[in-house]
């Protein structure tokens, strides 16, 4: 008896939630992407690889909303006071907030600008060098007491300007993903005043959590849960891929 009406059931509480949510996303939300993280955000534009994922991804759930570019630490302020109602691209750090499935991947290396032949076998080794990073990447990447007091150890929160300073010998290392990299690089080497120095070498960073993932937090469990099911089936889909595969072949031709 119990299991002739368990799709009863279930299609009770799916109709509930449904109704629920309808109601929760009646208002327009208000979404916080970073700064300076072109191909994924570029604010100029107000596209990207993790701006057109979202969209689509909201656009199943008929989702009207706000966008607001802003820096990653005015980001996880804005959403822990609740002036706003969702963050994109959030590492899990922050208690009380509700995170989704992972979202977006950056693959993360150390790259030196005047030693190809440059290695690294552990995180520890780069407390040698000087270091161009981006903001929050001490706590991303695990490295506040190996750089603790160390003053040649820079955060940037335009990673334009991270880039821009290593080029300019600020730093020996610069920690950033390579697709950023090479966004960046194919920008500034359009301007006459960058000196752009094309023999450098790059090391994945032997972090145990790389590719870095990270994440979509929201003020709200539904919404959460909604954006869940709706991203789920756009990877299972392959439009996911589809999103990822068009912004770098895109890169490539510029």
């Amino acid at each position: 008896m119990i299991k002739r009406f368990k799709p009863l059931i279930t299609l009770g509480i799916t109709s509930y939630m449904v109704l629920v949510s309808h109601v929760i996303w009646a208002k327009e939300l208000v979404v916080a992407f970073g700064l300076s993280r072109p191909p994924y955000v570029d604010e100029r534009s107000g596209s990207g690889i993790s701006v057109e994922l979202f969209k689509q991804a909201a656009g199943e759930l008929g989702w009207q909303y706000k966008t607001l570019f802003v820096s990653i630490k005015r980001m996880e302020r804005l959403l822990e006071r609740g002036e706003i109602d969702v963050a994109v691209e959030m590492s899990r750090a922050q208690p009380g907030l509700h995170y989704s499935i992972p979202f977006i991947s950056y693959s993360n290396y150390a790259v030196h600008s005047r030693n190809p032949g440059f290695v690294l076998k552990s995180m520890q080794e780069l407390a040698r060098h000087s270091i161009c990073a981006w903001q929050n990447a001490s706590e991303h990447l695990e490295l506040s007491e190996i750089v603790a007091g160390k003053e040649d150890y820079l955060e940037f929160p335009q990673q334009r300007n991270q880039v821009i300073e290593w080029l300019n010998g600020k730093c020996d290392v610069i920690l950033i993903d390579d697709t950023l990299l090479r966004w960046h690089l194919s920008e500034l080497n359009r301007s006459s005043s960058v000196y752009i120095n094309n023999q450098w070498g790059k090391v994945l960073l032997p972090f145990e959590n790389n590719p870095l993932w990270f994440y979509v937090a929201f003020k709200d469990a539904q919404l959460r849960d909604a954006f869940n099911t709706s991203l789920t089936k756009l990877i299972q889909t392959g439009r996911y891929q589809k999103i990822r595969e068009y912004w770098h072949s895109a890169q490539q031709k510029e």
